[in-house]
């Protein structure tokens, strides 16, 4: 069986220096009881307070085009995702490109994107660290008895050049250049296990 999780991987293998994979996964005693984990999970990883509760550094909120925060839960195609990241001093803001679903895989697409409660801002300015070249990629998938859960980033290239202003550009460039791609990295593999790990600590508890 082909997955789309592998072609992204592979994408991000042939551009490294551009890519960032985090990743998580668990092999259960057989197929059924692994069927069963990655139907719950998929279930949580359409709940962004699930997303909430499992993440470490972030926060994450649902917002329509108008600039409302939404009531759903549930992330769908056109809905915009506002990412809150410690130490980062602003709100970035992706918006679902793209949800691709199988019997056995689930993915959630994103890409960076304009601030739509900014009613004055040019609504071609990307208001996030990477330009709306990147895609982030949560990927959940079972493969017989093993569950991995993957965020892949792709064509992550630093927003020097898009940004609403001056300060935000400059803002941009000083945590760049200091610790925010590692303090993103580290957070989405956190989030991968603890999305694992929680589950089979609920399970056992």
């Amino acid at each position: 069986m082909n997955f789309k999780t592998d072609d992204l991987l592979e994408q991000a293998k042939r551009n490294e220096a551009h890519s960032s994979v985090a990743s998580a996964e668990k092999t259960f005693s057989d197929e059924a009881e692994a069927a069963q984990v990655f139907s719950v999970l998929k279930t949580k990883l359409s709940n962004i307070d699930e997303w909430n509760g499992h993440a470490m550094l972030s926060s994450f909120k649902l917002f329509g085009e108008d600039g409302q925060e939404l009531q759903t839960k549930k992330p769908a195609v056109g809905t915009f995702l506002q990412i809150s990241l410690t130490g980062t001093m602003k709100y970035d803001w992706v918006r679902v490109v793209d949800i691709y679903e199988t019997a056995d895989e689930f993915i959630i697409s994103v890409k960076p994107t304009f601030d739509p409660t900014d009613k004055s801002a040019d609504r071609s300015a990307v208001s996030h660290f990477f330009t709306d070249e990147s895609t982030n990629n949560f990927c959940l998938v079972r493969k017989t008895k093993t569950v991995a859960l993957n965020v892949i980033g792709l064509n992550e290239k630093f927003n020097a050049s898009e940004t609403g202003g001056t300060l935000e550009t400059v803002r941009n460039a000083a945590v760049n250049l200091g610790s925010y791609l590692g303090v993103q990295r580290g957070e989405w593999e956190k989030f991968c296990h603890h999305f694992l790990e929680d589950f089979a600590n609920e399970q056992a508890g």
